[in-house]
């Protein structure tokens, strides 16, 4: 997870999957440190923080994920060293052969079709989430191309889900949120790289997506 935040994820996580492990990667010590003095995040043997960049923690990491989890903003931006096609190669690199790439996104400019653009251009299988009544949605990145997403979500009733899962989330419900294929909203849009990514010029132009 790259991106503590408050932590809220972490908590639901290790009670939702207890037999997984998650680490977690935050830039600034004083978000830890809030986190647990007033959101009740505690760090445990299953459940990990790593004061660092992203980026250069996986750089200098030899673990293999089954997820990776990108949720960095940065007075509502994610820094652009997390969003090239040089970073989603580096993550991809780490995952596991059928691995998932998660990334919470901004929907509302110019940006949102460069982050599928540049997503594609390294992953099998790039799908998306909305997140009802926000400017947000989550892009769902697939190491491998079989099987497909809409095979996994035809049946998303058949998974084994705990109680604490099904108290928080409809796996029904998901499955209809979710978008197998992410829409090509722009093929003009730029792919971001190391050596261009001009982020801030894309996000300050304002969009509407189709439908919302």
């Amino acid at each position: 997870m790259i991106g503590l935040g408050g932590g809220g994820f972490n908590q639901f996580f290790e009670k939702a999957f207890p037999g997984a492990t998650l680490e977690s990667v935050e830039l600034d010590p004083k978000v830890f440190e809030l986190a647990q003095q007033y959101l009740g995040f505690k760090v445990t043997d299953r459940d990990s923080v790593k004061i660092l960049d992203g980026r250069m923690f996986l750089r200098h990491s030899q673990t293999i994920y089954d997820w990776i989890i990108l949720d960095a903003f940065r007075g509502g931006f994610v820094p652009p060293h997390l969003k090239t096609v040089e970073f989603y190669k580096l993550a991809q690199s780490h995952l596991a052969p059928d691995g998932l790439f998660v990334a919470n996104v901004h929907t509302n400019s110019s940006l949102f079709a460069s982050d599928i653009r540049t997503t594609r251009q390294v992953f099998p299988q790039l799908g998306i989430f909305d997140v009802a009544e926000t400017n947000n949605a989550i892009l769902v990145a697939a190491n491998f191309k079989t099987p497909t997403f809409e095979q996994i979500t035809a049946r998303v009733n058949d998974l084994s889900f705990n109680q604490v899962f099904r108290r928080n989330v409809d796996p029904a419900a998901a499955a209809k949120a979710f978008h197998p294929s992410a829409p090509d909203l722009n093929k003009d849009a730029p792919i971001l790289t190391d050596d261009f990514a001009p982020t801030e010029f894309l996000d300050a132009v304002k969009t509407t997506r189709p439908g919302h």
